[in-house]
């Protein structure tokens, strides 16, 4: 695990939190989530894609950065700090699947896109009856004279009224009998897509989405038809590990808000940070963070690095989901009423706490990765 960055990762930390700190301001995070938006600012995911935030992590031929995983993952830390837009999660989240998937065309058509912000994609995956057993999943490609017809449904989509690209994965079967997942590049405005809105509780964008007999040809197969199961699960580990470093950022937010407020507020014409049960709750949320940040820059480092990481993410995101929730809900006592009324900041910290708590795969589903994980070694 490397906590100690290079001059070049120090200087990004630094450029991408100033960035981040000028341009999404609370205002602005309000303005996103109120039900007149679409929740997407063109300005400011322009001023992203200029400043180069999307290609990090895309190689230079494709017109990225040539950036690894880990920078990647300092990116998304302090993104947090500052409830960055989902559209920029969803996009790089089908950039990595993009480019674990893709052919070598598919890379040069779509990657170049993404760095320079001219598309905005999102990954179709989760299924109502089975948000995280693919074997389990309904949603089928049938072939039929060269062309496939998708039919099924997809839930808590994040993005889709907002996508260029949709990255749909389904159940195939070649001619040979073969079964398989395969991963479909579908436009939103496709016939025969239908787009619901899921009301959620972190003001975020996620829809359900129909398909219904939604013709596709081979171009739109993302790599090889039934071949994507493991593709799938090696860009869904990164994105998770990748999003427990955003929680960890935005905690890190929350617990500066609360030192600042516990230095002004006073009781008893004193601070109530001089108070020992306030220093006590600092000294928990200040524990919890530090372990939210060690585990899930170990869990990036060893994906980064291109080394197997299942039992490492799956503990870095039951913790860091847990530590994200206990320090809001901490910080929302230490600030007592002014925590929940409306013109303060920290209920959009709470709100997003608790979306990326369900994302990804709650505490207690991780838990039982570990544990079948363990058990599949102890046998």
């Amino acid at each position: 695990m490397r906590m100690d960055f290079t001059e070049e990762q120090e200087m990004l930390q630094r450029s991408v939190g100033r960035f981040f700190e000028k341009e999404v301001t609370p205002d602005l995070v309000r303005t996103l989530q109120s039900s007149e938006s679409t929740g997407h600012s063109q300005e400011l995911w322009n001023k992203i894609a200029r400043a180069g935030w999307l290609a990090v992590a895309i190689d230079e031929k494709y017109d990225g950065a040539g950036g690894t995983l880990l920078d990647l993952g300092i990116v998304y830390e302090e993104s947090g700090r500052t409830l960055v837009p989902t559209t920029f999660y969803s996009t790089v989240f089908a950039g990595l699947l993009i480019n674990e998937l893709g052919s070598e065309n598919q890379k040069a058509a779509y990657l170049p896109q993404i760095a320079s912000g001219e598309m905005i994609g999102t990954v179709a995956y989760l299924e109502p009856q089975a948000i995280h057993n693919t074997d389990c999943y309904q949603t089928i490609a049938r072939k039929d004279k060269g062309f496939y017809y998708l039919t099924g449904t997809k839930a808590f989509v994040p993005n889709a009224n907002l996508a260029n690209q949709m990255i749909v994965i389904a159940r195939t079967e070649n001619h040979e009998g073969k079964e398989g997942l395969t991963a479909f590049l579908v436009p939103p405005q496709a016939e025969g897509v239908t787009i619901s809105d899921h009301k959620t509780f972190g003001k975020d964008r996620q829809s359900m989405i129909t398909f219904t007999e939604v013709e596709l040809g081979e171009e739109n197969v993302l790599g090889i038809s039934e071949e994507a199961a493991k593709g799938l699960s090696n860009t869904i580990q990164k994105a998770t590990a990748l999003q427990c470093l955003e929680m960890a950022g935005g905690a890190q937010k929350v617990i500066q808000m609360t030192v600042n407020y516990v230095s002004e507020r006073k009781q008893f014409g004193v601070p109530i940070g001089s108070f020992q049960a306030v220093q006590h709750h600092m000294a928990n949320m200040a524990t919890w963070v530090d372990g939210a940040r060690l585990l899930s820059y170990q869990a990036i480092s060893l994906l980064s690095d291109g080394l197997p990481a299942e039992s490492e993410v799956a503990v870095a995101k039951a913790y860091t989901s847990e530590a994200y929730k206990n320090i809001t809900v901490l910080a929302h006592q230490l600030w007592g009423g002014m925590g929940y009324a409306t013109e303060s900041d920290l209920f959009l910290w709470s709100n997003r706490a608790k979306a990326t708590e369900l994302s990804f795969g709650t505490k207690d589903y991780h838990l039982n990765q570990v544990s079948a994980i363990i058990a599949s070694t102890t046998k």
